[in-house]
């Protein structure tokens, strides 16, 4: 059933992307300046607060474009003035969100484009404002710091770029393509990463003669997970769902760019680690997922179940729903923390996304760069639950909110221009098309409702359950350039 759907998800992604491509522009978008992109507010004051302070200290991190690496942010831990692979990779949608895509297109061409055969097909974990990698993680080509998680994270990511802005050179820039392909093959072969090989892979790999055991540029030269301080491990179980999402995701573009075989072939693979962690990582007795594997083949627990969902690397209810019960009993570091805003609304648990999205400014380490983009991210596609997909020229919207709150967001860049989306409680969403297109628009409402209510005219709609068992109703229906729309609940059929 599961490859039934990918399979008919993919023919209409062929299909959408060739009429997404001739869409009329009818309209040509003016860029706004960034104090007027995605301005939010709230009735609630605790979220509209939490936001102001997030866009606040997320565009104190953008850097103009004067320095020698070109337009960038803050994607490392603070005073490094670098960005890295993984926080990058994170960061860009709520980059995206407050209007910074060329930020994100120039530090992703700067990763892409120094994957080489003598670092072994990884790139520079690090790079800093000189176009540089960062001396803290780099000494030469031998020598450096570098989580394998890395390759397969920003080609996620880099769908994720086009989903929200349309912009081909995802898809088709040679650099881009480059990447993916020696990704997919020679880094895979190099560092054992196969699907019938990663459990079997040694903890250390690709050393220089000189090995020194004592020389973390060389013991961290191919970290099998993003957890860096578990002794003797081999693989993270956040590795593996890496693995899967960058897979998947590139099985999409190849789909979108009609190349049916290399699309399969991805797939198939995406699905192996996803058989993997199904079959292997999980616990029957203890419902949760193991998270390191380790030299001597034994399984151990740590870090690393939030990032399972994060690449929403399983779709078995029961398991995600008792991952989230193991997630909110542990403590976590502000890494991770500022990824659950985003994770919890996006599974149906809004009360405690809702304690995060406003605890988040409070925490230590809050000045981390990821956790303002995080709350950026977890408001507009969390809490406001904005989705763009340029494949298949949809935004999708499902509020969050509490009954009788209210909340707005205005101008919030999708494709070749802006949406402003208002909800008040559940079952009512008001949106406003200002891109340079139609589009379907694919809106949600709390409830089970027989019918959706648009302009006045009834819909009948589609009923689905998020992870924690909510009911949502969902109607689709193009919505043209220019024009606004509002969806409210018309017959509650139980």
């Amino acid at each position: 059933m599961i490859m039934k759907n990918i399979i008919l998800y993919g023919i209409t992604v062929v299909l959408c992307l060739g009429s997404c491509r001739n869409l009329p522009k009818n309209k040509i978008v003016e860029n706004l300046p960034i104090e007027q992109t995605s301005v939010f507010t709230s009735s609630d004051k605790d979220l509209e607060h939490a936001y102001i302070w997030a866009r606040k200290m997320a565009l104190s991190y953008i850097h103009d474009g004067s320095d020698s690496v070109g337009y960038w942010y803050e994607a490392a831990l603070p005073q490094r003035e670098a960005f890295c692979m993984r926080d990058v990779s994170h960061q860009s949608v709520g980059a995206q969100i407050l209007g910074l895509s060329a930020y994100n297109k120039n530090m992703f061409t700067k990763f892409v484009q120094n994957i080489t055969e003598e670092k072994d097909w990884c790139s520079y974990w690090e790079i800093n404002r000189n176009n540089q990698p960062a001396p803290v993680d780099y000494a030469n080509d031998k020598e450096f710091w570098y989580n394998l998680n890395a390759n397969f994270d920003l080609i996620q990511a880099c769908f994720k770029m086009y989903e929200w802005t349309g912009d081909l050179d995802y898809l088709t820039d040679s650099c881009f393509t480059n990447f993916y392909d020696k990704s997919r093959v020679e880094y895979i072969q190099c560092w054992q990463l196969e699907p019938e090989n990663i459990m079997l892979r040694p903890r250390y790999m690709n050393q220089p003669e000189n090995f020194d055991i004592n020389n973390s540029f060389h013991t961290c030269r191919g970290l099998a997970s993003y957890v860096e301080n578990f002794e003797g491990l081999t693989v993270g179980v956040d590795l593996i769902a890496t693995l899967y999402a960058g897979f998947k995701a590139h099985s999409q573009m190849a789909t979108l760019m009609g190349n049916t075989n290399i699309a399969q072939k991805d797939l198939q693979m995406a699905l192996a680690y996803q058989r993997i962690l199904e079959e292997e990582w999980w616990s029957e007795d203890s419902s949760y997922y193991q998270t390191f594997w380790t030299e001597d083949r034994t399984f151990h627990r740590g870090e690393g179940v939030p990032f399972i969902l994060w690449f929403n690397a399983t779709d078995n209810v029961y398991r995600i729903q008792s991952s989230i019960k193991d997630i909110l009993r542990r403590k976590w570091n502000i890494e991770n923390l500022s990824a659950f805003p985003t994770l919890l609304y996006r599974f149906g648990y809004d009360d405690e996304a809702y304690h995060f999205l406003t605890s988040l400014p409070q925490m230590d380490r809050s000045e981390y760069p990821e956790v303002s983009y995080g709350i950026i991210e977890g408001t507009i596609s969390g809490l406001m639950g904005i989705m763009p997909s340029a494949s298949q020229n949809t935004i999708s919207t499902c509020s969050h909110l509490k009954e009788g709150e209210e909340a707005k967001v205005e101008n919030v860049p999708i494709f070749d221009g802006y949406i402003t989306v208002r909800h008040i409680g559940k079952k009512f969403t008001e949106i406003v098309n200002n891109t340079g297109r139609d589009f379907t628009w694919k809106v949600s409402l709390g409830g089970g409702l027989s019918n959706v209510n648009i302009n006045g005219k009834n819909y009948p709609a589609n009923l689905s359950k998020d992870s924690k068992g909510n009911i949502i109703s969902t109607v689709s229906i193009n919505l043209p350039i220019g024009h606004t729309m509002t969806a409210k609940a018309s017959v509650t059929s139980f």
